[in-house]
């Protein structure tokens, strides 16, 4: 027996209603199930009560956003959409089963090797997002829902804005606090690629932990609490002895207070959390985005060898497929070679004598690329590095870079007469160090200081006496390597 669908869903052709799935702020999601083919499928319907045009505009663009990006494996698929004669409007997506990441996160202990594995592919789903000009702006462990077969899928894009230059809305963008950026939350910006970055970030802490990074448990969760602890609080550690120190930097690095000090693409992120997974000698997980001719491409991070099968005058990328990205890295016969060409160097093909001379060099590459991924961060401070993102110092072989990084930076400071004099040390001393300092009259207003460039130490900074002055300190080099910055010291002026 069909049964009847319920008020708030609508009969529509050559679907059957089975069963409400959920209920959000200004739509319902219900079960039915397709006819033909036959298969369940999600569909989310407009709330008549409150509806508004700016509702359901924002439905409407929802469902081109979706549809446009439908081809990504891990960006919700949408089937069709229609607005409804009394005014409302439903939108046919895939059915992913329950429960979503955020239940997931709260039922379950998350693996580090399956965290990884997910913000790499969420990673692809967003660059791919980016480079057709959409930028999410509502990327949260509930908006990532889970197929049968493991796979994340992206969804909930009724907040997504368009690029510079493309059309945008003049209304105020709703977003969810807990996993939303300082800039977003206070006006600054309606969201970028960078903001998107963040609030990925955020969702992997969240994923660790089972709760949103500036929750703090049995406190005050409101949004007016949350929000300064986003703005001024250092990004708090998982707590977890399983995480390793690289993923916590990294995590730090891409909820950095100011935008600019953040990896700046989603596919950057995605290549650092890449190195954690070589670092931790997990499965490789393939970066899948849309290449610059729009066609979909899995695009592995710099320097990796191509299989043996590749033609060796040019860099293989591979087709993909979702089986490949979920818990194992694919060999040569599952991941054919097209003609796409991916960024870095044409792999050398190493026969006889030549072969030992060519491990050198991947290990050479191995060990720099891990060097650049546990760089970023460092105790429990926020790392806004304010440098440009790092270049090579020393060149591998293949022309690849290997990143020296200056590691371990203390800071410390004493009176004097008329101000605070600071001193630090690192491991690794080189000439033409220099260094960028911020300084601040408390220790929450340090995150959000300029950052002064200091050429020698120590340096003095005037101030009265008795008046605070808090400072922390991040070592650069020339050819681009930027510390983490040091833990934040806080002196009286003498």
């Amino acid at each position: 027996m069909t049964r009847a669908a319920p008020d708030a869903a609508p009969d529509i052709p050559g679907l059957v209603y089975r069963q409400p799935l959920g209920s959000g702020g200004y739509a319902d999601v219900f079960l039915y199930e397709q006819q033909q083919p036959r298969m369940p499928v999600a569909v989310k319907v407009l709330k008549r009560e409150g509806l508004t045009p700016t509702i359901l505009r924002q439905f409407v663009d929802e469902a081109n956003t979706m549809a446009q990006l439908a081809d990504h494996p891990y960006i919700v698929q949408v089937f069709r959409s229609e607005t409804l004669p009394d005014g409302g409007a439903y939108l046919v997506m895939k059915y992913y089963p329950p429960p979503n990441l955020a239940t997931r996160a709260k039922r379950e202990r998350l693996s580090v090797e399956e965290v990884l594995r997910t913000g790499i592919q969420l990673a692809s789903a967003v660059e791919t997002a980016h480079r057709a000009g959409i930028t999410h702006r509502d990327i949260k462990p509930a908006n990532v829902l889970i197929s049968q077969y493991g796979a994340p899928g992206l969804t909930d894009f009724g907040i997504a804005g368009r690029a510079v230059g493309q059309e945008e809305h003049d209304e105020d963008v709703g977003v969810s606090v807990p996993w939303s950026p300082p800039e977003v939350l206070y006006g600054q910006s309606n969201g970028d690629a960078r903001s998107d970055v963040y609030s990925l970030a955020a969702t992997l802490w969240h994923l660790l932990v089972g709760r949103s990074p500036f929750e703090q448990p049995g406190g005050d969760n409101s949004a007016y609490s949350l929000m300064p602890r986003i703005r001024a609080t250092p990004v708090p550690q998982t707590g977890r002895a399983d995480v390793p120190l690289s993923l916590e930097r990294l995590l730090g690095h891409a909820m950095a207070k100011k935008p600019d000090t953040r990896p700046q693409t989603a596919i950057d992120l995605a290549r650092a959390l890449q190195a954690i997974e070589q670092e931790q000698r997990f499965a490789r997980t393939p970066i899948v985005v849309l290449d610059e001719s729009g066609h979909t491409t899995v695009a592995d991070s710099r320097g990796q060898a191509a299989p043996e099968h590749t033609d060796p005058d040019r860099t293989s990328v591979r087709a993909p497929t979702v089986t490949s990205a979920q818990s194992y890295a694919p060999g040569p016969a599952s991941r054919p070679a097209t003609t796409e060409t991916d960024e870095g160097p044409p792999p050398t093909t190493i026969s006889g004598g030549a072969l030992l001379a060519g491990i050198g060099v991947l290990m050479v590459l191995l060990v720099g690329t891990v060097v650049w991924a546990i760089g970023f961060r460092g105790g429990d401070e926020p790392s806004d590095l304010a440098t440009d993102a790092p270049s090579a110092s020393v060149t591998g072989g293949q022309g690849e870079p290997v990143v020296d990084i200056p590691q371990d930076v203390a800071i410390d400071g004493r009176s004097v007469s008329g101000g605070v004099t600071f001193l630090w040390n690192y491991a690794g001393v080189r000439k033409g160090d220099f260094y960028r300092m911020r300084i601040a009259a408390s220790e929450a207003e340090v995150a959000q200081a300029e950052v002064t460039t200091v050429r020698k130490l120590p340096h003095t900074v005037p101030a009265k006496s008795g008046a605070s002055v808090c400072a922390q300190v991040a070592v650069a080099r020339a050819a681009g390597a930027t510390s983490a910055y040091s833990p934040i010291k806080c002196v009286k002026g003498g």
